[in-house]
């Protein structure tokens, strides 16, 4: 199956911690030891299709090797970084892109002004502006951390950092409709960029990013976000928030609902042989100049779902055209039906002969491409 060439949400989670996390921090034991603890990540990422990883310990990275070698080993791409107070004690999660490695990190720590290796809670002495500006110069992609929460820029009522272009995003706890109450009503109207003194020329970007100190964690619907990339990878992530009201959805704004679409389409001999397309369930358009197939591409659709055109005149187009280019070869389309719930069904057929529809098990239906 070819690669998707269009760009999809991918389920990320951005505050991920090292296995040590719980005992240093919290002073509890989960009872894993290293290893099983980075392999139960690992398998719960697998499974719940989370397919970007930040790992982000406070002020220290040097439990980050042995979670990321495993996570990246099964497929998963990893933003290695790491989370830090400012001078006024705001949090920020700090990341880096996929080749950073440790001693890099380590020198970025050092850059951002957190020279305690002892202390890894201790607050940085740069401001959060100074903060931010020095983590864009380091290539990096901060995120204000709990923003709502202690220790959160809101909560600080820091407005100047609030409006500051280089904060790209904000970490809420749940939802914005969560904040509707007496005591969060402030917090969403500044969320929905609706309150004067912290209005942005560019919105936030909100995500849900649960801290993570042990596996299951990771199930929470409050562990991560969504964010639209054609291939997960640090730069398109980065972008992803510089249109974030299109490319950043938090997973409570996900509803299911289901409408008609061509998922795929491939040929198999005839003029279009091996033309493999998957659609991107947004808009699609086709484009090329004359010859290049676009009439053939959609008559042939068209001859596939068995509909012809009305007219007697566009009928006989169509013919000849899927005479022609079909020829003896096979049109194969893969679809979700609006009319059965969202089930999804392959259809194919040959010239000359009756479409056939199977169902996702592939087993011959009985239903017609018209149902």
């Amino acid at each position: 199956m070819s690669k998707p060439r269009y760009a999809r949400f991918w389920k990320c989670a951005l505050q991920v911690n090292p296995w040590d996390y719980a005992s240093k921090y919290q002073g509890r034991d989960h009872g894993l030891n290293e290893s099983t603890y980075n392999q139960q990540i690992l398998q719960i990422c697998q499974s719940e299709d989370i397919r970007v990883v930040g790992i982000a310990d406070h002020g220290n990275v040097d439990s980050l090797n042995g979670l990321r070698q495993v996570l990246v080993s099964g497929g998963i791409v990893v933003f290695p970084g790491f989370e830090i107070a400012s001078s006024e004690k705001a949090h920020f999660v700090c990341l880096f892109p996929e080749s950073t490695d440790e001693s890099q990190l380590n020198r970025y720590l050092g850059s951002l002004k957190l020279t305690d290796t002892q202390d890894h809670v201790r607050p940085s002495s740069l401001s959060a502006e100074q903060l931010l500006a020095e983590v864009q110069r380091l290539g990096g992609f901060a995120y204000a951390a709990h923003c709502t929460e202690k220790n959160g820029v809101l909560n600080r009522k820091l407005d100047h950092v609030w409006k500051n272009p280089c904060l790209l995003a904000a970490q809420i706890p749940g939802t914005l409709d969560d904040l509707k109450n007496d005591e969060g009503n402030a917090y969403r109207l500044i969320l929905l960029n609706k309150n004067n003194d912290y209005h942005r020329e560019r919105p936030i970007g909100l995500i849900n990013a649960k801290d993570i100190v042990e596996p299951n964690n990771l199930v929470s619907s409050q562990a991560c976000c969504l964010v639209r990339m054609t291939n997960p990878c640090f730069d398109a992530f980065r972008l992803a928030f510089l249109d974030s009201e299109s490319r950043v959805r938090l997973m409570s704004d996900l509803s299911e609902h289901f409408f008609t679409q061509i998922k795929r389409v491939r040929f198999t001999g005839g003029y279009l042989a091996g033309v493999d397309i998957q659609f991107s369930g947004h808009l699609d358009a086709i484009i090329g100049g004359r010859g290049t197939g676009k009439s053939t591409l959609l008559e042939c659709i068209r001859y596939a779902m068995e509909q012809e055109p009305i007219s007697e005149r566009a009928k006989r187009t169509h013919r000849e055209i899927v005479k022609q280019n079909l020829g003896a070869g096979l049109i194969e389309i893969e679809i979700r039906s609006f009319a059965m719930q969202g089930r999804k069904f392959t259809i194919t057929r040959r010239y000359g002969e009756a479409a056939i529809v199977r169902d996702e098990s592939g087993s011959t239906s009985t239903f017609r491409p018209a149902d």
